[in-house]
């Protein structure tokens, strides 16, 4: 099961990428250009309810795909 996520900026995607190392979950990220400049595309191998829980905990907006 995979979790796609995007982050709109690079402190935040740093702050995602850390704590999903913290927590040992397999991801990858990809910076992408939209409309409104730079984000950072998370892809990850977890429920998505696990890693949502988790985004919101530490405070870091995310849009869903």
């Amino acid at each position: 099961m995979e979790t796609h996520f995007v982050v709109s900026s690079e402190t935040y995607a740093e702050k995602a990428r850390r704590l999903l190392e913290r927590y040992r979950y397999r991801f990858r990220m990809h910076k992408v250009t939209a409309a409104a400049g730079c984000a950072y595309h998370f892809r990850v191998s977890a429920p998505a309810a696990a890693i949502f829980a988790l985004l919101q905990a530490g405070g870091i907006p995310y849009q869903t795909n």
